[in-house]
């Protein structure tokens, strides 16, 4: 799984990130943390443009130029645990 989320992310995660988290939301900070100055890659994008017009969500593919936001962590963690 980890391997999963550094490809959306574009990022190697610590494994440890992983082995103690307790909640979703919980790796989403941990994660938010992680991602803080960097830009989601070409398969986040994506996948983000994607989830945006699924769930109705346009917000989730706007800034993709930008920082990573919150919400858009959150979808793609949800989406990937699903």
């Amino acid at each position: 799984m980890v391997m999963v989320f550094e490809e959306f992310f574009g990022t190697e995660i610590p494994n440890d990130d992983f082995e103690h988290f307790d909640s979703p939301s919980e790796l989403v900070d941990r994660l938010e943390r992680l991602l803080s100055n960097q830009r989601p890659n070409k398969a986040a994008k994506a996948l983000l443009r994607k989830l945006a017009k699924e769930q109705q969500r346009p917000e989730l593919a706007e800034g993709l130029e930008g920082t990573w936001r919150r919400e858009q962590i959150a979808a793609i963690v949800r989406e990937i645990l699903q």
